[in-house]
């Protein structure tokens, strides 16, 4: 009897023991970040004032320090884990304007993100913050995670609102959106950078231009449009504080409409959904994934054509039957010009990802885009930490990535925020930071309005 009891407490004990957590992972750790500044001009330009925010990818605890006249900022107790590390210096147009010598009107903002940063034991990094590219066009909103699956339009009702961010007209004419190709795992492989995302230098045949990096100076896209023009190129202008929609189906999704098997399509609850009959441009992949060579086709029901709507251009899509964003937040969109430059869209290179190691002809293929021609991109997330996939844009598009609370088929979209308003037009921010510059609809709002804005 006695043994018995014995190899009860030594069970027990063996249980308790594997029960308790590892105490390498539940103390506390010193972060220490040290921050350097380059800027085109080399301008010294002192890193202090800089907000550097971190997210343990586990548990979605956040952080955040400032960094201090010596470069540094200190994180003195935090919990052991992966991290997502985000910093961004604000430096006043006044003050980049003495530092340069030349005039300056908006602030300027250098960011820098990093993925998958472990910190296990007290640890010190280095990161130098970048000046982001900003332009005219900007993603005004982003309506991806769609509404209710079984009482609203599933992602039938996603768009794309662009801005002009200017103070002058500009023409859409030809401008270019699409979405970015990235690995949605976190599992390492010989094709794999640090962050887990794809190595593009390993891809079958890749070639760049001399002293292009294929990772940080390209992008790979899996969808390409274009906005359609006469010729003239003034076709469509867009006012200063004005915007225009990318639906991917430009119907009213709060009313029933008939599908291409003429079976109507309706929902239970319009109050879910948006009306995007006045859409500026649709996407419709009917004729381009129609067979050339009369084999039988049955196009995506819901993808019906608005006449009245033109169609975008389509360039190229790796898979899929309509325009699709990614509902859980793992996706990336850009948009690109190609105007006053010698670069020809129409002809870039196309290639697998690294993953792949023979090329057939059912091979996937995605477009290598150079970043010189991207003049704005955003990178969503899941809004939940222990979900999110590897960055997939380099930081010099987008140094952050940003998510609706909600997540998918809620019917929330993000909405870029307001800087400020001069005579009356919303000047949009800009920081090359998504995480900083997005915030949240609770339902999306394609009317352009007062209403459609957050401040």
């Amino acid at each position: 009897m006695k043994n018995k009891l014995l190899l009860i407490a030594a069970c027990f004990l063996t249980i308790f023991s594997a029960c308790q957590k590892d105490p390498e992972l539940t103390r506390a750790v010193k972060f220490t970040v040290d921050i350097n500044v380059k800027s085109d001009e080399n301008l010294n330009i002192l890193s202090e004032g800089t907000v550097v925010n971190i997210t343990n990818k586990t548990n979605g605890s956040t952080y955040q320090a400032i960094v201090a006249s010596n470069g540094q900022a200190n994180f003195e107790s935090i919990t052991p884990g992966n991290y997502t590390i985000n910093a961004t210096l604000v430096v006043t147009g006044q003050k980049y304007t003495e530092l340069a010598g030349y005039y300056v009107e908006d602030d300027v903002n250098f960011t820098i993100s990093s993925d998958n940063v472990e910190i296990f034991e007290d640890k010190s990094i280095t990161l130098e913050l970048k000046s982001g590219k900003t332009g005219d066009w900007v993603f005004k909103q982003i309506y991806y995670v769609g509404s209710n699956t079984s009482t609203g339009a599933v992602q039938r009702d996603v768009f794309v609102e662009i801005y002009n961010n200017s103070n002058q007209v500009l023409y859409a004419d030809s401008l270019y959106f699409g979405q970015v190709i990235g690995k949605n795992n976190t599992t390492a492989a010989d094709y794999t950078l640090p962050n887990f995302q794809y190595d593009w230098t390993k891809t079958v045949g890749i070639t760049v231009e001399s002293g292009k990096d294929a990772n940080e100076d390209y992008i790979y896209a899996h969808t390409l449009f274009r906005i359609p023009s006469d010729g003239t190129g003034k076709k469509y202008p867009v006012q200063p504080g004005e915007s225009f929609i990318i639906a991917a189906t430009a119907v009213d999704h709060t009313n029933t409409y008939e599908s291409n098997t003429s079976v109507p399509i309706s929902v239970t609850n319009p109050a879910l959904t948006v009306n995007l009959n006045q859409a500026e441009f649709e996407v419709n992949l009917i004729e381009f994934l129609r067979p050339t060579d009369g084999s039988a086709y049955t196009p995506f029901r819901t993808d019906v054509d608005n006449i009245n709507v033109p169609n975008m251009v389509v360039l190229h899509v790796s898979s899929g039957n309509d325009l699709v964003l990614n509902a859980l937040g793992r996706d990336a969109i850009f948009i690109a010009d190609t105007k006053g430059t010698n670069f020809v869209m129409e002809t870039v290179k196309e290639f697998a990802t690294p993953d792949k190691k023979e090329i057939t002809a059912t091979t996937a293929m995605y477009k290598q885009i150079p970043t010189s021609v991207i003049i704005d991109a955003v990178e969503f997330q899941h809004p939940v930490a222990s979900s999110r996939v590897p960055k997939r844009l380099p930081n010099v598009l987008d140094a952050g990535r940003t998510f609706v609370p909600g997540g998918q088929y809620s019917s929330q979209s993000l909405v870029r925020k307001t800087l400020k308003t001069v005579n009356g037009r919303r000047i949009l921010k800009d920081t090359n930071n998504s995480e900083n510059d997005f915030g949240y609809l609770e339902k999306a709002n394609p009317s352009k309005s007062a209403s459609s804005f957050i401040d």
